[in-house]
């Protein structure tokens, strides 16, 4: 069951306000203040916790659900624009001609600046190739884990999380 503002009370709800308010440095100032006053009789504040978390949980889901969305707006705009120019690139490829006035706009092909593409046409001699040393991780952490003696690296300690069912 999702909550809802209205699930929210009197305390509960002034910490959301002040956690939604994050733009302005005295709001989060006051939102630890506000989540310090909470933090005594934590047994029984527990459930007005949960439901700022709840809800806040929801509001980012939501979120991620926009940026997604407009991700995908982005890409779709961007993939129209790359085939108007490859359209006009062509015609104008077809026409013969460099360049071409268009009321306010010019447009003129221009070849790509950078690096010039490099193709490997079949298997690379040795002597062109690099060798790239980076450590074994998965090796590295059985041996600390069967105890071997290891200067260079440690384990460290599981960090931990809160559950709430």
């Amino acid at each position: 069951m999702s909550m809802t503002l209205f699930d929210i009370k009197g305390e509960f709800f002034r910490l959301y306000e002040l956690a939604v308010q994050n733009d302005d440095p005295e709001c989060e100032e006051a939102f630890n203040n506000a989540l310090d006053d909470l933090k005594t009789d934590l047994a029984g504040k527990s459930a007005g916790y949960v439901h700022v978390i709840k809800q806040l949980d929801m509001e980012a889901d939501e979120c991620d659900k926009v940026i997604e969305a407009f991700k995908a707006k982005k890409e779709a705009r961007k993939n129209h624009i790359a085939k108007m120019k490859n359209a006009l690139l062509d015609a104008m490829d077809a026409a013969q001609l460099t360049e071409i006035k268009a009321g306010e706009y010019t447009l003129k092909i221009a070849k790509n600046g950078g690096k010039q593409p490099l193709v490997l046409d079949s298997t690379v001699p040795d002597n062109y190739m690099k060798i790239k040393y980076e450590p074994d991780n998965d090796l590295i952490r059985t041996a600390i884990e069967e105890g071997k003696e290891i200067n260079f690296a440690h384990l460290e300690e599981r960090g931990r999380h809160l559950n709430i069912k």
